[in-house]
């Protein structure tokens, strides 16, 4: 079974032009990416993020992205990093959920598996709750981080740092962004050597 855009003339009908135009350079890549499951579930994604009445921009990220996280750590994670959007749309703003989207395939390609990256989104839902301000400023950095840190050692670090800046919105950003002496302090005391995903990269080369 195949599935073709046209088929969703329903949803195309609710995007603007702009980002119908978007969906339509994405979808070549998209249908090298995911199976028909996959497509569905990809475009499901669209019509649910256009929902939270967020802006195009969100809706164009996820439909640029998406694809991206898929080719990383495989097409199931998609349906949960909608849903995933979707949780946050409560407890933050379309900015900070669209750099989750942004950064998701960074986070994918570094954790290089899919239950990982599942725990990774687990991770940012429980920190969005700890340290609101931290979230957006960390996604800024998370490519640094993740050159530095295993999941575990970031969970680590981040929980620290809103643990000892819970009230203190301007410490939490200033934590989150690596601007002060004690992040960087504890970035080191979690940096731990060689990351296995390294080791195995060097192995494969």
């Amino acid at each position: 079974m195949s599935i073709k855009l046209e088929d969703y003339s329903e949803l195309l009908e609710d995007l603007s032009p702009h980002t119908r135009d978007a969906l339509n350079a994405a979808w070549h890549e998209a249908t090298k990416v995911f199976s028909p499951r996959g497509l569905d579930n990809y475009l499901k994604g669209v019509s649910a993020i256009r929902g939270l009445g967020r802006g195009d921009s969100l809706v164009e990220t996820w439909i640029e992205q998406a694809p991206h996280v898929a080719k990383e750590v495989g097409e199931d994670v998609v349906a949960d990093l909608a849903t995933a959007s979707l949780m946050l749309a409560s407890k933050t703003s379309g900015a900070v959920i669209e750099l989750l989207l942004a950064t998701a395939p960074t986070a994918a390609k570094r954790l290089g598996d899919a239950e990982l990256f599942l725990k990774y989104l687990q991770f940012i839902n429980t920190l969005i709750a700890q340290a609101p301000r931290g979230v957006r400023p960390m996604l800024d950095k998370l490519e640094v981080l993740f050159q530095q840190l295993t999941l575990g050692g970031l969970r680590r670090w981040a929980l620290w740092g809103a643990h000892a800046h819970r009230t203190n919105y301007e410490e939490q950003i200033n934590y989150f962004s690596l601007a002060s002496k004690e992040s960087i302090a504890m970035l080191q005391k979690e940096r731990k050597g060689t990351l296995l995903v390294d080791v195995q990269r060097r192995i494969n080369m």
